[in-house]
């Protein structure tokens, strides 16, 4: 009896066995349908630094061009203000990843759940592996498009009403805007303006004047291409020649002359602004000019007195009578002279006794 009743629960064990793995089974299968082979693969972790999640949620997919590599396992917030995401892939997938790959953080549709879009970054760059950090960036939301639409609509509404009080003023008759509109001056001035252009405009294509010769007559487009082509042959041969303006050109021995040469001058000019020495009082002293200037009218003043035949230079300078006796009288002395040189004994006689 006692081994009937202990058969009869193990066969009702064995009956709740099979019906528990049986639901198991099915529950594994209606959870993971065409992901079960995947339960058992090989997985590592990554991570991605973001300035904001904006909503991502653990557990949250992770997608591969658009195949699904893994989930978020964890987010944390660091001391650097950043918030580190923390996601678990499948091993092979790190073979397409990339050091420079982002994690960009996505929306299902507009108002969807997040999941994190790695991208495979660029072909040169190193590969990436398990622990690994990656640059995180959070797609644009329809509540910061709504904001910035909200200060767009913003700017346009006071727009609008600064167009609206200008509009005004013009309809007022306010401003210079108002004046071109209801002004009928400022329309025949313009008419005038466009009759006088008009004319000018037909006096050139007449050829008159000497803008229509500059733009119609070909002459111009000669002579400047002639003086172009001087210019050519002056400038090759001024580089071949050996002369003088050739080494001004070329020599930099030259230039360094001038530039020590000025850097002399330079020199002797502050010496000079600086010195108390003859030059610098004759640059600098006002007396001395004031000398110059009242002994220069002092010689203004004689030599008008000569040019008038005042005093005996005047008289010799204009008295041609005086001239003539002042030269026969030092031709006779000069006579006297020689004669006393060449018979000193008929003017100079001594007697002792």
């Amino acid at each position: 009896m006692y081994d009937y009743v202990k058969q009869h629960k193990w066969a009702k064990l064995k009956v709740g066995l099979v019906i528990t793995i049986a639901l198991s089974i099915i529950f594994f299968a209606v959870m993971f349908a065409g992901n079960i082979e995947k339960m058992f693969d090989e997985r590592v972790m990554i991570y991605a630094l973001v300035d904001d999640v904006k909503g991502l949620r653990e557990g949250a997919p992770v997608w591969f061009s658009g195949v699904e590599i893994g989930s978020v396992k964890s987010i944390s917030v660091t001391l650097q203000r950043k918030v580190e995401v923390g996601m678990i892939i499948a091993s092979d997938s790190l073979k397409y990843l990339k050091k420079d790959s982002l994690a960009n953080i996505m929306t299902l549709g507009l108002l969807g759940d997040k999941y994190v879009e790695v991208t495979p970054g660029s072909v040169e760059a190193e590969g990436l592996s398990a622990g690994d950090f990656i640059s995180g960036d959070t797609q644009i939301e329809i509540q910061d498009v709504v904001q910035t639409s909200q200060a767009s609509i913003a700017q346009i509404s006071n727009f609008v009403g600064m167009l609206e009080e200008i509009l005004v003023k013009v309809d007022k008759g306010q401003g210079t805007i108002s004046k071109f509109i209801q002004d009928p001056a400022v329309y025949n001035n313009l008419k005038e303006a466009i009759e006088e252009l008009t004319l000018l405009i037909r006096k050139i294509e007449g050829g008159k004047g000497t803008i229509s010769r500059l733009i119609n007559e070909d002459s111009l487009y000669t002579d400047l291409s002639a003086s172009a082509g001087d210019i050519r042959l002056f400038a090759k041969s001024l580089q071949e020649s050996e002369g003088t303006l050739g080494k001004v050109v070329r020599d930099p021995e030259l230039y360094e002359r001038f530039l020590k040469a000025s850097k002399s001058l330079d020199a002797f000019a502050q010496k000079l602004s600086s010195s108390k020495g003859t030059v610098h009082k004759l640059i600098a002293d006002e007396s001395l000019y004031e000398n110059i200037n009242s002994a220069s009218e002092k010689l203004d003043r004689i030599l008008g007195r000569i040019d008038r035949g005042e005093g005996l230079a005047g008289s010799l300078v204009k008295d041609e009578g005086l001239s003539e006796e002042l030269r026969s009288t030092l031709k006779e002395l000069n006579a006297l002279i020689r004669d006393i040189k060449d018979n000193p004994n008929d003017y100079l006689q001594f007697s002792i006794f």
